[in-house]
């Protein structure tokens, strides 16, 4: 069995130096080469702690977070080892830092060489993380298994980004190989996505699908800037069209479904036809943005569909009125709102407020992609010219494929169903635009 060890230790030493130039330079991304691409990354803030009692607080943190986010590591005997407990304690030697397992009664120990014996390197959340992941993985080494649950433990506590990071040091030092920059994207996406479903905090929420559209932006750049530069037979990729199912017929909100597809859509490149019924769509686009836009359909429907349900539980759709015209008595009167309607109304309104968000962050990664080129305004920049390219490639693929697929006619959805809501669709507003703009928040060491 091949020992993974020295190429972890590299990986990580990679690791610590990234999150060290991140606190040197806030708020300036970390460039990160990986073959010929560079990538960029904004990491979340890495806890630094004083001495081994500060981690033993942290560490107590990070399990009840896995706890009450419903997080479990099996260790295949059906023992939760994230439900096990671990003591923090300090170590006489300085150059090292250890996990080991004790039986009775069963916890797990971490030891860690304090400050005042030159141990400040290991007072910091990724070598602290590093150990928790062993206890986690319920071993000592440092294959596949141990570094599936580290990346997994740094996504669980809010760390999505310092996980996509760790992946690219594993790569980096030849570990995790394969995995080519179109998946990778997606990968690093589905990790924000995960992230934003498993919170509980709106605003954090939000930030996740805010930052997951604005990688999906830089990396279409990106591909549209290689595709200008490129010789047509060099292309990666050719305008495709996918069908995707929305629901069965007879379904709810199938149309408020469609519209949250059309949101995304719009903000990606990618164009929508869809059948009478409302049960499915065919989108068209380049592969990778198809596959951008299923990705954030797929974690959106259900935080629209989770916020609704906590509306109309809430109750307050109930006091929510409409006048309605009362023939007998001649005169508008109030009526109050059918669940439906409200249901309705919500998701009208969550839908065009997170679209305009996710048009807002598209529109911010291109602008921060114009600029780095550093041109006048009056010239037209390589990547802008690159990404007309794209659009054009897109309009004349779907124009070709509506002729082709004998499409007719506008899509024009169901009534409005915000008018007869007012307070629901103001509700829905709400939910969509509660978070604040900026970083998400990660367990930290206060």
């Amino acid at each position: 069995m091949v020992d993974d060890t020295s190429a972890v230790y590299a990986a990580e030493d990679l690791l610590a130096g990234w999150l060290d130039e991140s606190s040197r330079h806030p708020g300036e991304p970390v460039r990160v080469r990986v073959g010929s691409s560079v990538h960029e990354f904004s990491p979340e803030t890495e806890p630094r702690f004083t001495d081994p009692a500060h981690v033993q607080t942290f560490v107590d943190r990070v399990l009840d977070h896995l706890m009450t986010a419903e997080a479990s590591y099996d260790d295949g005997t059906g023992l939760d080892l994230a439900r096990v407990p671990i003591a923090v304690r300090s170590r006489r030697g300085r150059l090292k830092a250890h996990y080991e397992r004790h039986e009775l009664p069963l916890r797990g120990v971490i030891a860690l060489p304090p400050r005042e014996i030159g141990g400040a390197w290991s007072l910091r959340g990724a070598v602290v993380l590093h150990e928790v992941a062993h206890h986690l993985s319920g071993s000592d080494g440092h294959g596949p298994a141990f570094r599936t649950n580290f990346l997994r433990l740094l996504e669980d506590i809010g760390m999505p980004v310092v996980a996509d990071l760790l992946h690219t040091a594993y790569r980096v030092s030849g570990l995790d190989t394969g995995v080519d920059d179109e998946d990778r994207t997606l990968l690093r996406i589905g990790r924000l996505l995960r992230q934003a479903e498993r919170t509980t905090n709106t605003a954090e929420r939000d930030a996740f699908f805010e930052k997951a559209q604005t990688l999906a932006t830089r990396h279409q750049i990106a591909l549209a800037v290689a595709r200008a530069t490129a010789r047509s037979e060099e292309q990666r990729q050719d305008p495709a069209w996918e069908t995707v199912l929305i629901g069965e017929s007879g379904t709810r909100s199938l149309a408020r479904y469609v519209r949250l597809v059309l949101e995304i859509a719009r903000a990606n490149d990618v164009r929508v036809a869809i059948y009478t019924s409302n049960t499915r769509v065919t989108l068209y686009g380049f592969p990778s943005d198809i596959a951008v836009v299923k990705a954030l359909y797929a974690s959106l429907v259900m935080q629209m569909v989770a916020d609704g349900d906590a509306h109309l539980r809430s109750g307050a759709h109930k006091t929510d009125t409409r006048q309605v015209w009362n023939a007998r008595r001649r005169a508008w009167e109030d009526r109050p709102v059918h669940g439906s309607t409200a249901r309705a109304a919500f998701y009208e309104a969550w839908a065009d407020h997170v679209g305009d968000r996710l048009a807002r962050a598209r529109d911010d990664a291109r602008a921060a992609a114009i600029q780095a080129e550093h041109a006048p305004p009056e010239v037209t920049t390589s990547t802008e010219l690159a990404l007309r390219a794209k659009e054009v490639e897109v309009v004349d693929y779907f124009s070709r494929m509506q002729r082709d697929h004998g499409i007719r006619g506008t899509w024009k959805g169901t009534a409005s169903a915000g008018h007869a809501a007012p307070g629901s669709r103001d509700a829905g507003v709400r939910a969509a635009a509660r978070a604040r703009l900026g970083t998400e928040q990660a367990i930290n060491s206060r």
